[in-house]
């Protein structure tokens, strides 16, 4: 019976396989990413709404946002955990964001419409 071949692996700081943990990091940035651009997207709607439901939305808006933000430090600190640097400047959001930027919209329905879509 032949021996089984026994493999190194790398660990990181916190004794995780280095390769994996790169990896997961990566993935982690990816979704930071995301969740800058959903909640930079719920604020300005926040800041920006008019118009029907406004005092409902307004508050709700802020209601998402804040737990939005709350989310987006527990993914950078897992980040960090992992032996990697979180993205941390908007052009790096944007570049790695699946979620798009929305500019100029004050109209209640359509804020609902990009925060669902991209929810």
């Amino acid at each position: 019976m032949a021996k089984a071949k026994a493999t190194k692996t790398t660990k990181n700081q916190v004794g995780l396989d280095a390769a994996k943990s790169k990896k997961l990091a990566e993935g982690l940035n990816n979704l930071l990413a995301n969740y800058q651009l959903f909640y930079m997207n719920t604020r300005g709607f926040h800041w920006n709404i008019k118009g029907e439901k406004f005092f409902e939305l307004h508050v709700k808006f802020e209601e998402l946002y804040n737990d939005i933000i709350l989310k987006i430090d527990e993914i950078a600190e897992r980040i960090k955990t992992l032996g990697a640097t979180p993205y941390h400047s908007y052009t790096t959001f944007l570049q790695h964001s699946t979620i798009k930027e929305h500019t100029n919209v004050s109209d209640g329905t359509k804020c609902v419409e990009h925060i669902v879509a991209d929810f």
